[in-house]
């Protein structure tokens, strides 16, 4: 197909997905001599594709429109209005008679790490059409050998379930891709038998220049069947250095697309594996392995991004040379958070180094780090199904999650104050028989009850840390409110203290005045909290935090909410969001 064929097909592709499925030869012509004045004078030329195309394209389904639109331009859909459905509602997967109904999926992580927050939307739309259809979830662990920045590692192998149970995902059957290592040898040969595949020994940076990019084949593609096996079994045997030869399928020198050019499928890597060592030296690239895999697991339906469109090619390329029915590939829109740095190696640099506490840190984005922080995997789970199987591009806030989270866990969060920088002040007159303060477990609650707030003296009295916030902004004399204990006035200087004006908070609102969070001096037990940027605030918490158990999410008032994950060596908490 030539350039023109190229950009009338993809304009036809356009106007059929935008139209449901159904394409307007009138139409396309109209957009086409719009937009093209050069190719006014071939108009009689470009009729004839149009309607060839239109006829073509109307037979396939929308979702194999928008494959073949991505095919031929990735970014083509961000600029097609597309209805968004409504929130939480996912149309069904496509040709489920096809495959009578038995849907079959899988989960396909590179084992580099755990998995983050930008793989959750893959994760929990299998698992929900999974559940969704009764249907059978494959983890397929893609542990052939990466590259030097992205390397497998013997931890991801318990990460990555320990996400997936986080996520309450259920996994039916668990698979290593290092231990198919025949499936993949076996078909290499066969491919190469039938003239499908060959070994280039062509230096890779002159192959790509005075071959890939010009699409003229180089003398390999023509060696013999016989001299393809000899040269594959030098491959195996270590006479070709790594990096020395590869086996390319034979995709085609003449496709418009430069990267699918005879592409690779198994390469030479000498780097041991975790699992397997050094018992193999020659490895499947990802699509290939996909491409045999995705037909020997019986997988029925693929969902993955849309940068993945030239890897799907890949793999249909694979089914089409064997006749195997073509599993379904369903593509969506790249997922960019506004506010969420993913970079798994650069999190993995870290947590090596030690800069990172470990996976969990908030900073990796990591699920088990999001577990730590308390957020609910409902949470996570409903904001990414809200966002459906849209194939536009979508920005996001965690603020969407945050929000959702706050929806689940508000309720089951006790409140307690929280006092980073305390301004000890001593009380004035406080009335004897108050002896302590309550405030409410859950203002919305009553029923809770409330939490008792001791106020013990010491030699020099009874001292109480206000928020050096709240100090600074009420004037020296000002009326203010000690939430749940009294009103008071404010005595800055050299020694703070507070008088004791009254109890009635009326008094304290009346006139517009602060009422602010605090703790006493005697009995608060400090508090380690970690930010979502990694750093740690130290400060103090009110004396009855000290029976809430490890795992507790818990709200500070004026603070934000936060889980806490350690009472063995003090208390640590993980900040969630406010």
């Amino acid at each position: 197909m030539d350039n023109l064929e190229i950009f009338v097909r993809k304009v036809v592709l356009e106007n059929a997905v935008k139209y449901d499925g159904k394409p307007s030869a009138k139409s396309v012509m109209g957009a086409i001599m719009g937009s093209r004045a050069d190719l006014r004078s071939r108009a009689g030329e470009i009729k004839g594709l149009v309607n060839t195309f239109v006829v073509e394209v109307e037979k396939l389904s929308v979702n194999e429109q928008r494959a073949q639109l991505l095919e031929i331009d990735p970014d083509a859909l961000n600029e097609i209005p597309q209805e968004k459905p409504e929130k939480g509602e996912i149309s069904d997967l496509p040709n489920l008679d096809k495959w009578d109904r038995k849907v079959v999926m899988r989960l396909a992580p590179f084992p580099s790490g755990p998995l983050h927050i930008g793989n959750a939307r893959m994760v929990i739309l299998n698992d929900y059409f999974v559940k969704r259809y009764k249907g059978k979830l494959i983890l397929v662990f893609d542990d052939t050998i990466g590259s030097a920045e992205k390397q497998v590692e013997t931890e991801a192998f318990d990460l990555i379930p320990e996400g997936l149970d986080y996520l309450g995902v259920d996994v039916h059957e668990t698979v290593y891709k290092s231990d198919r290592m025949a499936f993949f040898y076996k078909y290499a040969v066969d491919l190469i038998k039938k003239g499908h595949a060959y070994v280039c020994d062509c230096d890779a940076n002159v192959w790509r220049t005075k071959h890939k990019v010009v699409g003229k084949a180089c003398g390999c593609r023509t060696l013999t069947v016989e001299d393809n096996l000899a040269r594959w079994e030098k491959m195996l045997d270590g006479t070709y250095p790594e990096k020395s030869a590869a086996v390319r399928l034979k995709t085609g020198m003449n496709d418009p697309d430069p990267a699918m050019r005879d592409h690779v499928a198994l390469r030479i890597s000498e780097t041991d594996h975790p699992r397997v060592g050094s018992k193999y030296r020659v490895w499947p690239l990802l699509e290939y392995s996909w491409g045999i895999d995705d037909h020997e697991l019986g997988i029925s339906h693929i969902i993955r991004g849309k940068d993945l469109v030239k890897e799907g090619k890949i793999e249909k390329y694979i089914w089409n040379l064997y006749g195997w029915k073509d599993p379904e590939l369903i593509y969506h829109g790249r997922l960019k958070f506004q506010d969420a740095t993913l970079s798994k190696s650069k999190s993995r640099k870290e947590v090596l180094s030690g800069v990172y506490t470990g996976w969990d840190d908030p900073r990796t984005w990591s699920l088990q780090s999001l577990d730590k922080r308390g957020i609910h995997p409902d949470a996570l789970r409903k904001a990414m199904l809200d966002l459906g199987l849209s194939l536009v591009d979508i920005s996001i806030s965690m603020k969407a999650v945050y929000s959702e989270n706050r929806k689940i866990r508000d309720a089951e969060a006790p409140r307690f104050f929280f006092v980073q920088n305390p301004v000890w002040v001593k009380s004035v007159d406080l009335p004897e028989d108050i002896t302590s303060a309550e405030a409410p477990v859950h203002p919305d609650f009553p029923e809770r009850g409330v939490r008792d707030i001791p106020l013990t003296s010491t030699d020099s009295g009874l001292e109480i840390g206000m928020p050096d916030r709240d100090y600074d902004r009420i004037e020296d004399g000002g009326l203010f409110r000690m939430k749940g204990l009294a009103n008071f006035i404010l005595k800055k200087g050299k020694a703070p203290s507070v008088k004791f004006h009254s109890l009635e908070v009326e008094e304290v609102r009346n006139i517009g005045g602060p009422i602010i969070h605090w703790i006493p001096r005697v009995g608060s037990v400090p508090i380690e909290l970690t930010l979502i940027d990694g750093s740690i605030v130290e400060g103090l918490a009110e004396p009855s935090i000290k029976d809430t158990p490890a795992g507790s999410f818990i709200q500070f008032e004026r603070v934000g909410f936060a889980r806490i994950h350690d009472v063995d060596k003090g208390f640590k908490v993980s900040f969630a969001h406010k």
